[in-house]
């Protein structure tokens, strides 16, 4: 039995849907399906009835995904041990961090660690969604809340205030400020609900789920945006906006599996990210 393409049926199992399974996994849905199709043909049982929205698991899928995850566990286990201990010309180190700090303040500053480790290949990922650590989908994580996981260790290295932007000719008065905001693709984040609750009649003339769109809009004079200070503070073409009410500041902080915490490349990474994500608040 192909482990990767059992690795994909849990990830199915798990989250009910082809397309929800591959936004966990990075891939397309196409992907999902051809390697839960090769796992049906290898073991030679039907595992799922294929819906039209979703996926339901047969008596044999819910068996197999029940005994399963302990395996699957166990060879992420493995997998990161392996990690840890790897060596090498070019070795690997993957990093996953929201798309505005990888974009904005991760990627400018890999020079100078490539020029002080040359031999560490560096993979970042600008994602919204969180990596599991425990699956070694990140070695290193950035991320703007703490979570819980006892695996994982945690490390709080900046303060991320916010502000409201406008373009530097934008002059309407606050009550009158057209709004851009959110998408509903992003309800879970903080400043969309907090938007949302103080809108107090104004329009939203705007929605995006990408904040460089946001301030692509406000630096056209399309209307006021909410942006991590380190965003618009440096974008000649946007003015800091004072408001009523202040959007409380965010925590931005580094998880690391505690597998991977002493592997040479990852310590590297780490202290490349207390250096670069601390610079913020300097």
């Amino acid at each position: 039995m192909n482990w990767e393409d059992f690795r994909y049926f849990l990830t199915l199992a798990e989250t009910g849907s082809f397309s929800g399974a591959a936004r966990k996994l990075g891939v397309d849905h196409s992907t999902v399906a051809r390697r839960v199709t090769a796992l049906e043909a290898d073991t030679g049982l039907r595992l799922i009835d294929r819906l039209p929205k979703a996926v339901m698991l047969t008596q044999e899928g819910q068996l197999l995904a029940g005994r399963g995850q302990g395996a699957l566990e166990a060879m992420f286990a493995v997998e990161r041990a392996a990690a840890g201990s790897m060596t090498g010309v070019s070795v690997p180190l993957c990093i996953s961090a929201p798309p505005s700090l990888a974009r904005h303040v991760i990627a400018p500053r890999l020079l100078a660690f490539r020029q002080q480790h040359p031999d560490i290949e560096v993979i970042l990922q600008g994602q919204t969604q969180s990596a599991d650590l425990n699956r070694r989908q990140a070695d290193i994580a950035i991320r703007l809340s703490r979570p819980r996981k006892s695996s994982v260790i945690t490390r709080k290295l900046a303060d991320m205030p916010m502000a409201f932007y406008g373009a530097v000719d934008y002059r309407k008065a606050e009550a009158d400020w057209d709004l851009i905001s959110w998408d509903e693709s992003s309800a879970d984040i903080p400043q969309y609900r907090w938007l949302e609750d103080r809108l107090a009649g104004r329009s939203v003339v705007l929605r995006s789920n990408d904040m460089d769109v946001q301030a692509a809009g406000a630096r056209a004079g399309v209307g006021v945006t909410l942006l991590p200070c380190f965003l618009g503070d440096a974008d000649p073409q946007l003015r800091k906006l004072k408001g009523r009410e202040d959007f409380p500041t965010r925590e931005i902080w580094m998880l690391v599996h505690a597998d991977l915490r002493h592997a040479p490349r990852v310590r590297n990474g780490m202290d490349f990210l207390i250096s670069t994500i601390r610079s913020l608040a300097a």
